[in-house]
């Protein structure tokens, strides 16, 4: 018998019975099909759906998304982050050593396979209570989630379009779009890798018509008009779609307003339960959802329980700021790493207010981030920004330096950025624009899961500077491997080089 994920998930998904709300996603892959299809929840009334679009969203609280790894590790293969091996965590990421990588593939298809159930529900629904415009919604908001889960793997598991190794590029990843009405048909389901071509105009399809069927809801942590266009700026930046980035972008700032965050305001940001700049959060809400102090994204980052308190450690503070990173932020440190480290100086830029020296409680310290420093003072418990308004200026600002003639639109955004942020205006133009957008991205983004993907989509080697070498472009370890059982189980999926 097959023994790939996309087997096992097609073979539970073979009812509309399937249990949406009790099972995790590490659950599901553990059960017998038989075991996991309960038909007092078939997918045939209101609450139901509403259960089960819910769930949707629960794999992205994974340790393998946004939970943990896919903020933390693109910091730790990029430049902007260093291992203190305080509890060993990270250490091998931020080496880039081969297999170390991104690990969220399984997690993924699970929710995409799940959406797709209730995709294909939605229509058949009879329930009274449920009017047309709210299964526009329904659909809406469950293609921009089957977008957000694609545009994630892809832009984790392929190359990205105008930045490829030609010799490496095995395509995209798998576009599943459809269920599965018995066991022979997910049996002969072998997909290959669509071109990247291919996804990301599937992703663009699904964004199409989220962006059609939803409305202006004003909870960011679920699925909205709004957040949809946000996510389109995204993708289509790495698509190097630049009218379309503008087109998105525009929309995003004239509905949003002038809602950036200052540098009176700034700091604060960054502790209350819902930041003031979100446009779609991953939400963490209950206890039950705390990762704890082993793997929340608070441990990863920084020892420190609240700032400025160096007598109480909390986490581990596994990765850190590199000294570039400091420098480009404007700390000045000394004897960062041992007992005497500290901060000598600072810049006017406000966001280095969010990088402090932690506690000796795990060993010498070392200036960490307090970016995730727990919502209200929950120690361990916080959202997690995806989309910010801030990102739509710096994307339309890169699209408009890339748009001839559009320099002077690019600096009036790039500046938007900059002297929100305490910094002067710049008056850079043609390729040192360039630069300072991809440096202000760097600021901004630092420990929001950015950085890396900003560096592999231009082409970019890696500089390493704690371990003073440099991570080639072209080197396998810029794509992480796609899991074995996958890849045994079905020959026409092409693994990725050096696996």
């Amino acid at each position: 018998m097959r023994n790939s994920f996309l087997y096992r998930i097609s073979t539970v998904a073979l009812a509309a019975g399937i249990t949406f709300s009790t099972f995790s996603c590490d659950d599901l892959l553990e059960i017998e099909p038989e075991t996991s299809i309960d038909g007092s929840t078939a997918l045939t009334s209101k609450s139901a759906i509403d259960a089960a679009i819910t769930a949707a969203y629960t794999p992205l609280k994974s340790t393998a998304l946004y939970g943990n790894r896919l903020i933390t590790l693109a910091d730790a293969l990029s430049d902007n982050g260093r291992a203190t091996n305080k509890s060993g965590r990270l250490v091998n990421e931020a080496q880039n050593t081969r297999g170390s990588h991104f690990t969220h593939w399984a997690t993924s298809y699970n929710a995409i396979q799940r959406i797709n159930l209730v995709l294909e529900a939605v229509p058949a629904l009879q329930d009274v209570a449920v009017t047309q415009a709210a299964k526009d919604a329904y659909v809406g908001e469950l293609k921009f989630l089957r977008a957000l889960y694609h545009f994630d793997l892809v832009r984790s598991y392929a190359y990205i379009p105008g930045a490829v190794v030609t010799q490496k590029n095995f395509g995209g990843v798998p576009v599943v779009l459809q269920t599965f009405k018995s066991g022979p048909e997910a049996v002969a389901f072998l997909p290959t890798r669509a071109s990247l071509d291919e996804t990301y105009a599937a992703i663009y399809a699904d964004l199409d018509e989220a962006v059609a069927k939803l409305g202006n809801i004003t909870n960011v942590g679920r699925a909205s008009k709004l957040a949809a266009q946000a996510l389109y700026s995204r993708v289509a930046l790495y698509k190097k779609d630049y009218p379309k980035v503008i087109e998105m972008s525009n929309a995003v700032i004239t509905a949003r307003g002038n809602t950036l965050t200052t540098s009176a305001n700034y700091l604060a940001g960054w502790t209350a339960a819902t930041h003031p700049e979100t446009i779609f959060h991953v939400a963490f809400q209950t206890t039950a959802e705390n990762i704890g102090v082993n793997e929340s994204l608070q441990t990863s980052f920084t020892t420190l329980v609240t700032r400025g308190n160096t007598a109480q450690t909390g986490g581990f503070g596994d990765l850190v700021p590199t000294p570039t990173l400091l420098t480009d932020l404007g700390v000045t440190v000394t004897g960062n790493g041992t007992a005497t480290a500290a901060i000598t100086a600072r810049s006017s830029d406000v966001r280095n207010l969010l990088f402090e020296v932690g506690t000796t409680g795990r060993g010498n310290p070392w200036v960490e981030t307090t970016k995730f420093i727990g919502k209200n003072g929950t120690i361990n418990l916080d959202n997690v920004p995806v989309l910010r308004i801030s990102e739509m200026y710096l994307n339309r600002a890169e699209a408009y330096a890339n748009t001839t003639g559009g320099d002077v639109n690019a600096l009036a955004d790039v500046n938007t950025i900059r002297t929100n942020r305490g910094l002067a205006a710049s008056v850079a133009v043609d390729q040192a624009l360039k630069n300072e957008i991809l440096l202000q991205r760097r600021l901004e983004f630092a420990f929001e899961g950015h950085r890396f993907f900003d560096l592999k989509r231009l082409g970019l080697d890696i500089a390493k500077p704690a371990l003073g070498t440099t991570v080639a472009f072209t080197e396998d370890v810029i794509l992480p491997a796609i899991p074995n059982s996958e890849v045994l189980g079905n020959p026409n999926l092409k693994q990725n080089s050096g696996y």
